[in-house]
């Protein structure tokens, strides 16, 4: 078995980064804490979290089981050696730019004009979303969306963006196959990762 440090991770993690999503510049930082390390991954526009989590978090060497209060360890096959990854989680958040979030604005508003119209609301501004100051305009009031103001709305529309359809298929992360926890609150059964 191979145990890998935290900082040999976030090396694996960049490079499936950078195969996965060329053009995109991903921050890629490790940390320590008391009994453990972590990633966190940044960058401005482009893939959405999701797709960014699909591919960073196969190098993941812990899972958190909250029904047990539980950290437990994962491991990994990469290239035929059981593997043990420095860093317990891998937090992955995008940035916005204000031309990212102008579009989901201008999205919302094509979508919901008529509500927008009905209501006697004008449409939004940058400066209004960026303060914060949308979440007690209630756009829609019924349905099953009702309870999302229109913060809520424009946040939802911006975080699902994506700036491709596919995501490039990584060499590295695609060497991991996950082989599941350490049979409390993961189980301990193969799980083969489908990895972009």
């Amino acid at each position: 078995m191979q145990y890998l440090s935290c900082a040999d991770t976030a090396k694996l993690v960049r490079q499936a980064l950078k195969e996965a999503f060329p053009g995109i510049k991903f921050s890629v930082r490790s940390s320590t804490y008391s009994g453990g390390a972590s990633i966190r991954v940044g960058w401005i526009d482009g893939p959405n979290a999701a797709q960014v989590e699909a591919v960073a978090k196969v190098f993941e060497g812990a899972y958190f089981d909250g029904m047990q209060d539980y950290k437990g360890s994962l491991s990994a096959l990469v290239d035929g050696v059981v593997t043990s990854f420095g860093a317990d989680y891998i937090f992955c958040e995008r940035g916005n730019s204000d031309a990212a979030v102008q579009r989901a604005i201008d999205s919302v508003y094509r979508r919901l004009q008529g509500n927008f119209e009905e209501r006697g609301i004008a449409k939004p501004t940058l400066a209004e979303y960026r303060s914060g100051n949308l979440c007690n305009v209630a756009i829609t009031t019924s349905g099953w969306d009702a309870y999302w103001n229109l913060q809520s709305w424009i946040t939802r529309t911006v975080v699902k963006a994506s700036d491709r359809l596919a995501v490039a298929k990584s060499k590295t992360a695609g060497k991991v196959i996950q082989l599941g926890g350490d049979g409390y609150g993961q189980g301990g059964t193969l799980q083969v990762a489908e990895v972009a």
